[in-house]
């Protein structure tokens, strides 16, 4: 009687242990499902993988990036675009010319930031605090974005202004309405104006991350896109 007990429960252990292998394995097709389903529908099933491998440096910026953001009415969805492409997330990094952080600032920009905030002593390590260097690379680019608002999109002409500088976008400009024969210059002539391959190439790349960011919806839930 006693062995014929012990059968019957072992029995029942083994069953539950079946159970419980059988739903584990369910859930963990039902997530690889659910993962790759992500990575086809994004269209860059790259930048999917690899959020997903360092999920902490792709997110942890989120809040301030909205914070600021909305300090100067852009969408953050846009900063967030620009930080990807100047850093990666990466908060220490330091440029070939000495530019900072996760926006790439360089120290001309933070003193002009410095002088319009009326602030005294600021040192070059303070440039890389996240919070400071995403204050200053936004007002950066809100100016640039105020200096082409008039423009059908100004997004691409401020890009190109913070990549390679306001002159140099002049030039640009020059050229485009050269090529058309006078105004308007469109975004999309403009772009086709610059002669710098890099620029030209950071200005597609972060264009093409905003709209991936956009057809996402909002950084974090139930906070409006702007621009």
């Amino acid at each position: 009687m006693a062995l014929d007990q012990s059968q019957n429960q072992n029995g029942r252990i083994g069953k539950a242990c079946l159970f419980v292998v059988k739903i584990t394995l369910v859930l963990v097709l039902s997530c690889a499902a659910a993962v790759a389903y992500l990575v086809v529908r994004s269209r860059d099933p790259v930048y999917v993988l690899r959020e997903l491998k360092d999920w902490t440096d792709y997110r942890r910026f989120d809040p301030l990036i909205i914070k600021v953001a909305r300090e100067y009415d852009l969408d953050p969805r846009l900063i967030k675009a620009l930080v990807w492409r100047e850093s990666r997330f990466q908060a220490d990094m330091v440029g070939r010319n000495g530019e900072r952080g996760l926006m790439q600032v360089s120290e001309i920009a933070a003193r002009d930031w410095a002088a319009a905030k009326g602030i005294r002593d600021l040192h070059p390590e303070q440039i890389l605090i996240p919070e400071t260097n995403l204050e200053i690379g936004t007002w950066y680019l809100s100016k640039a974005v105020q200096r082409w608002i008039s423009e059908d999109n100004a997004v691409p002409f401020a890009l190109a202004e913070y990549n390679a500088g306001k002159s140099r976008v002049d030039r640009w400009v020059r050229t485009a309405l050269k090529k058309r024969g006078g105004p308007p210059v469109t975004a999309e002539t403009f772009q086709d104006s610059i002669d710098f391959p890099s620029t030209a190439r950071y200005v597609r790349a972060i264009l093409a991350r905003y709209d991936f960011y956009k057809r996402r919806g909002p950084l974090l839930m139930g906070e409006p896109g702007r621009l």
